[in-house]
Order: structure tokens, then sequence, then C-alpha cells
């Protein structure tokens, strides 16, 4: 059985080295790769996340556009209204992801 992932964002906001964030960017891929699996399967129990709630809030926004923009994406193709709108979404919560924590995004 795969580990269950553990983000800390509090610890992040602490720790702004680049091993840091590369781990942070790794749990994210993986976090994405359980989001994709097949139905029925509880992709919330493989993970958990801690730190103030404002930034819990931020974050969930952040990966929830995420997996928006690529199920839009491999539905529709790149060139989709719809997916550039998911697209200009994902950016949107992102900016205001790093901007209200200082945590930089890993996936760009």
């Amino acid at each position: 059985m795969e580990q269950k992932i553990h983000i800390n964002l509090n610890e992040l906001k602490l720790l702004k080295e680049s091993p840091s964030l590369v781990k942070f960017g790794a749990k994210i891929k993986r976090m994405l790769y359980h989001m994709f699996a097949p139905m029925g399967t509880s992709w919330s129990s493989f993970f958990s996340v801690s730190g103030n709630p404002k930034d819990i809030q931020l974050f969930m926004a952040a990966i929830s556009s995420e997996k928006r923009y690529m199920d839009s994406f491999l539905r529709h193709g790149l060139n989709d209204k719809s997916v550039l709108n998911n697209r200009y979404a994902l950016e949107k919560s992102v900016s205001n992801f790093e901007r209200e924590t200082g945590i930089k995004w890993p996936l760009k």
C-alpha cells in the first residue's frame, strides 16, 4: 500500500529552500495521479493538508483548478475554449495561492 501524502503548508512557508519545493511538487504530482484514479477510488483518503484554514482553502482551490484543467484538456484538446477558460482559472488560483501564502506553486 502506498504511503499517505501529507502537506504541511506552515512548514513550507518556513522552508523556502529548493529541496522542500521539489518535495512539494512531487507530492502534488502524486495527489493528481490519485485524483485521476478509476471511479470508485476514494482519492481523498490518500492525502491530507495542514496549515491555517485560509491557506488550505487556497491550496485546495489551486489543486482543484489543476484537476479541472487537466480533465478539460484530456476531453477536448488544447485549443478548445473551455480548456482555455480552465487555464485562466488555474492561473488565477495559482496566483492567489502564491500571493497569499508566499509559497511558489511547483507546477507551471
